[in-house]
C-alpha cells in the first residue's frame, strides 16, 4: 500500500511540473519585422487568463540597410499612458524591456528614417497568471483520482468476493446427494 502512494506522489510531481511548463510558455507578437511592411503604428492584445494586470517583454533591434548609423525611437502606450520610451540609433543592438499593464490594447509606436530594418516582438505568458491556480486543481484531481482508484479497486475487490461466494452456494445446492452415480433417465 505504501508503494501506492508513493507513485501517486510521484505523478503529482509529474503532473504539476508539466503544468509548470506549460505555464511558462510565451506567445511572440510580430509587430514590426524586416521583408514585412513596415508601419509607424501596430496595436497589440496583452491578455491575461487569471487576473487584471499582465506581464510581457518588448524586444527590438534597428539595423541599417548600408552600415550608416541612423537615429531610431520606439514608444509602448496603452490609453494614452506611456508604459516604455526609448531613442538611440542602430548600433545600440537588441534590446529587451520587461513591461507590467492591465489587459487590454497596447499600441506600440515606432520612429526610424529611411535604410532601417526594424525587428519588434512583443512576448507574453498568456498562463503565466494561472500558474498557481492549475497546479491546485491539478493537485486536487490527481488526489481525488489515487483514492477513488482505491476505494474503487476495494468495491470490485468486495463485489468479486460476493459472487464467488454465489457461485460457490449454487454449485453446492445442486451437487447430487446419492454420489457420484445417477440415475438413468427413463422415458415417461
Amino acid at each position: 500500500m505504501k508503494k501506492n502512494y508513493i507513485l501517486w506522489a510521484i505523478a503529482l510531481i509529474i503532473v504539476n511540473s508539466g503544468w509548470y511548463v506549460v505555464s511558462q510558455q510565451s506567445a511572440v507578437q510580430e509587430i514590426n519585422r524586416p521583408g514585412a511592411d513596415f508601419a509607424p503604428s501596430r496595436n497589440a492584445e496583452v491578455t491575461s487568463f487569471v487576473g487584471d494586470t499582465v506581464d510581457f517583454e518588448v524586444e527590438h533591434c534597428f539595423e541599417s540597410f548600408n552600415g550608416g548609423v541612423y537615429n531610431v525611437s520606439i514608444v509602448v502606450e496603452q490609453d494614452s499612458e506611456i508604459l516604455y520610451s526609448w531613442e538611440g540609433d542602430t548600433d545600440d543592438g537588441c534590446i529587451t524591456k520587461s513591461l507590467s499593464s492591465d489587459i487590454g490594447e497596447i499600441v506600440i509606436l515606432t520612429e526610424v528614417e529611411e535604410g532601417v530594418d526594424a525587428t519588434i516582438n512583443l512576448y507574453t505568458w498568456p498562463l503565466k497568471s494561472a500558474m498557481l491556480l492549475g497546479m491546485v486543481i491539478f493537485s486536487i484531481c490527481t488526489i481525488i483520482v489515487a483514492f477513488g482508484e482505491t476505494v474503487i479497486r476495494k468495491m470490485i475487490s468486495k463485489k468479486l468476493q460476493t459472487i464467488s461466494l454465489e457461485q460457490d452456494e449454487i454449485e453446492v445446492s445442486n451437487a447430487p446427494s446419492n454420489g457420484i452415480w445417477q440415475e438413468p433417465i427413463r422415458p415417461q
